[in-house]
C-alpha cells in the first residue's frame, strides 16, 4: 500500500497496512488540533495512501512552510477536493457508527499496546534483578500471556472494523466517480455536456495564454433536425441524437472532447490540433455521417441525416467567446452555403 507521513514531501511504498495508517491519520488529527469527523478524517487517510497527488502538494506546501492546520483549513481543502455537489452528500451517507467504531478501535488497540509495551519492560527489568522468586515469576508470566491475548483480540477486532470501514470508503469512491460522472455527461449522448464544456475550453483558452499550446474547435448542427421530430416524432429524434451521438465518440481520439452544446448542435474540442486538421476530421464526420443511414426499427424507418459544420482555431486575440463565436458563425457559412458541408473561420 502506498502511505505517506505527514513530514514526508511525496508519498512512498512501505509496509504499513490499513491499521497503521488509520493510527497515523488519528494522531495527526489530535496533532494539528483537528476535529475527528469523516470530513476531516477523509482529507488525511487520502493523502496518507497517497490517492490524491494535488491533495499531497497542497499539505506538503503547507506542512513545509510550518502552517498550522485546523477546522477551518482543513474544511476547506475538503471542500476543494471532495466537497461539491453530490459528494458533499454522499459522503455524509458513510455510517457514522462504523467510522467512530474504527477510530475508537484504533485508540483503543493504541492504548493497549502501549500497556503491553510498558509491561513488558517492566518484566525485562525484574528479570535481571536477583530478588526474584518462582512465584512472582509466574505470576509475571500469567500477565504476559494475558496482555498478548488481550492485544490479539483488539488487533483481530480493529481489523475487523476497518475493513469494514474500508469497504464502506471503497462504495463510496465508486459512487463518488458515479455521481462525477453523471454531473460532466449527458444523459441522452453520454458525450460531456454543456456545463463541463464550459470548463474545459476555459481551461484550454488558459493553456494557451500561458504556453502558446494550440486547440481547435469544431461546431456541429444537424441539418433539419426539426423535420425529423415532426414527421417522426419526439421518441425517433431522441434516438438520432443517441446515434449521432455514437459516431461522433467513435470518430474522434483519446484526448479530444466532444459534447452536447444544445439541442442539435456539438462541439469537438481538439488539444493540439490545427485548424486544418481540424477541417479534416470535421469532413470525415460529415462524410461518414450523410452515407449512414439510422435504422430505427422501433419505428420502422431508416433515416439519413447530414451535418453542417464550422471551424475555428484558437488566436492570440481570442477569449472564450470570441473563439466560440466565429466557430459558430462559420457553422452559420456552412448552412447558408447548403448545408452538409465545412467551413472554417
Amino acid at each position: 500500500m502506498t502511505s505517506c507521513s505527514p513530514e514526508s514531501e511525496m508519498p512512498a511504498e512501505c509496509s504499513d497496512d490499513i491499521t497503521e495508517i488509520a493510527r497515523k491519520v488519528l494522531l495527526t488529527l489530535s496533532r494539528q488540533e483537528i476535529s475527528v469527523t469523516p470530513e476531516n478524517y477523509r482529507v488525511w487517510f487520502e493523502y496518507m495512501i497517497g490517492s490524491n497527488l494535488e491533495l499531497i502538494k497542497e499539505i506538503d506546501a503547507f506542512l513545509a512552510e510550518g502552517t498550522k492546520f485546523d477546522d477551518v483549513r482543513n474544511r476547506k481543502l475538503y471542500e476543494r477536493y471532495f466537497g461539491e455537489g453530490k459528494d458533499r452528500k454522499l459522503v455524509q451517507e458513510i455510517s457514522q457508527a462504523t467510522f467512530k467504531e474504527a477510530l475508537e478501535g484504533v485508540v483503543v488497540t493504541y492504548k493497549v499496546t502501549q500497556d503491553y509495551s510498558e509491561r513488558l519492560n517492566k518484566f525485562a527489568s525484574r528479570l535481571e534483578s536477583d530478588d526474584i522468586d518462582a512465584d512472582a515469576l509466574k505470576e509475571m508470566i500469567e500477565a504476559v500471556i494475558l496482555d498478548t491475548r488481550k492485544v490479539e483480540q483488539c488487533s483481530s477486532e480493529l481489523s475487523q472494523q476497518l475493513d469494514k470501514f474500508k469497504q464502506e470508503a471503497n462504495e463510496l469512491r465508486q459512487r463518488l466517480e458515479q455521481a462525477e460522472r453523471e454531473a460532466s455527461r449527458d444523459v441522452l449522448t453520454d458525450l460531456y455536456n454543456r456545463r463541463h464544456l464550459d470548463k474545459a475550453i476555459q481551461a484550454m483558452c488558459d493553456q494557451y495564454r500561458e504556453g502558446g499550446v494550440p486547440f481547435s474547435v469544431i461546431m456541429m448542427e444537424i441539418d433539419f433536425f426539426e423535420n425529423v421530430i415532426d414527421t417522426y416524432g419526439k421518441k425517433v429524434g431522441d434516438s438520432v441524437l443517441e446515434a449521432v451521438g455514437d459516431m461522433i465518440m467513435g470518430a474522434v481520439k483519446a484526448g479530444d472532447l466532444p459534447a452536447r452544446y444544445r439541442d442539435e448542435e456539438f462541439v469537438v474540442l481538439l488539444p493540439e490540433t490545427s485548424c486544418e486538421d481540424a477541417t479534416k476530421l470535421a469532413d470525415s464526420i460529415r462524410e461518414e455521417m450523410s452515407s449512414t443511414g439510422f435504422d430505427m426499427t422501433n419505428a420502422g424507418v431508416n433515416i439519413s441525416v447530414t451535418i453542417s459544420c464550422g471551424v475555428a482555431q484558437i488566436r492570440d486575440d481570442d477569449t472564450v467567446d470570441t473563439l466560440v463565436d466565429r466557430a459558430d458563425e462559420a457553422l452559420y457559412l456552412a448552412k447558408r452555403r447548403g448545408r452538409n458541408r465545412v467551413v472554417y473561420n
